[in-house]
């Protein structure tokens, strides 16, 4: 296998992974504001993430055994396609029980195209730590731009789902048209298919769902907890974006860098992380709200890179690694933003943050479990 892959080609396959979480990134930001048209409850709302939640799973373990059937390229293809048309599903939906149905179908485009140019990406030990913090920290930062872009419009009162609609359209025609022909993989044995759940797997597994968690709790219900505190709720759709900018860019100025000793990654992210969650616990102003979220999005942003990295370097192959990396990632994607629903409705948002202390702790000690080497 080749040390490296050639530059073009990461190239192309960064680009495809910036536009799948340009696009994801709008259909997870709206699930706040179809909570709002459908006049739900966060806990209800939550169920957009549970669907999103069951897609990442179970898509995943269906790829295993499915992905290596064709070229890479039109597995790819066929989930921009799928996309696509979950996207324009969920635009159209009248009710939460077409919205739901159409984030599956959304979500599991985006895991049919994400697996695989990701399990390409990490598959090459030489860059696959740099590829990491590049692909996520671009595709995070996109990711954030598409919420900023509905908050913008919103403001000159174009509605948020002609938005999402028109966009998913125009970047999914120009992503089929720019999918890099890439040769089938060799087809997998079944006993290479399987994952073997040692207690490695099992902690990049936990690994994946704590780091994911403290991401997805920062800014699930960043609107709400900012209207609480004295926001107009405009102001709120446009400022809760900000916080996800610092995640995407500690993961692109991450990845400039040739070698990355994880062990000081780790010690600066404790600490910022731990220091603005608290600030947004104590903090009463949407200002020092605002503060504290970007203080710990700047810690946040290394640790889901590292732990993907970690998951494509497994012993048991990239694919298998990806594959449970993205299980964890499904786990919390369904279940952070009904905890954090739960939690601050019940006992308030100071509790609910409470949760990415917890999930802090835990990440650390699988870390440490995880990442015997300084450098990778």
């Amino acid at each position: 296998m080749p040390h490296a892959l050639p530059s073009k080609l990461v190239h192309r396959l960064v680009t495809l992974n910036a536009m799948s979480s340009y696009l994801m990134g709008s259909i997870g930001f709206s699930i706040q504001l179809i909570k709002r048209d459908f006049d739900l409850t966060r806990v209800v709302a939550a169920w957009h993430n549970i669907g999103w939640a069951s897609a990442l799973v179970f898509i995943s373990l269906i790829l295993l055994g499915h992905g290596h059937r064709r070229p890479a390229h039109q597995t790819i293809r066929i989930g921009w396609a799928v996309m696509i048309f979950g996207s324009l599903a969920y635009c159209l939906s009248p009710n939460i029980f077409f919205s739901v149905p159409a984030v599956i179908i959304t979500a599991s485009g985006s895991v049919i195209a994400g697996n695989t140019t990701t399990a390409i990406l990490g598959a090459h030990s030489k860059t696959a730590m740099k590829n990491m913090f590049r692909s996520t920290g671009i595709g995070l930062f996109m990711a954030s731009v598409s919420p900023t872009v509905i908050g913008l419009t919103t403001q000159v009162e174009i509605p948020w789902r002609a938005t999402v609609a028109t966009t998913a359209v125009l970047i999914g025609v120009v992503a089929l048209k720019i999918v890099p022909e890439l040769e089938a993989r060799p087809e997998r044995e079944m006993h290479d298919i399987r994952i073997v759940w040692n207690s490695t797997m099992i902690a990049i597994l936990i690994f994946a769902f704590m780091t994911i968690t403290m991401e997805i709790s920062l800014s699930a219900w960043a609107i709400d907890l900012l209207t609480e505190r004295g926001s107009q709720v405009k102001t709120a759709v446009l400022f809760a974006t900000v916080a996800p900018y610092f995640v995407a860019l500690a993961r692109i100025y991450l990845s400039t860098k040739d070698e990355h000793n994880l062990h000081r990654i780790w010690q600066f992210s404790f600490v910022a992380i731990s220091s603005g969650t608290l600030l947004v616990i104590f903090a009463s102003s949407p200002t020092l709200t605002l503060a504290g979220l970007i203080i710990a999005a700047a810690g946040i942003g290394p640790c889901a890179s590292i732990a993907i990295a970690n998951a494509s370097s497994s012993a048991q192959g990239s694919d298998r690694g990806i594959a449970v990396f993205v299980m964890g990632m499904g786990i919390s994607n369904g279940t952070s933003p009904w905890i954090m629903g739960f939690v601050s409705e019940n006992f308030g948002f100071a509790a609910a943050y409470g949760v990415i202390l917890i999930a802090l702790v835990l990440s650390t000690l699988l870390f440490v479990k995880i990442n015997q080497k300084e450098t990778i």
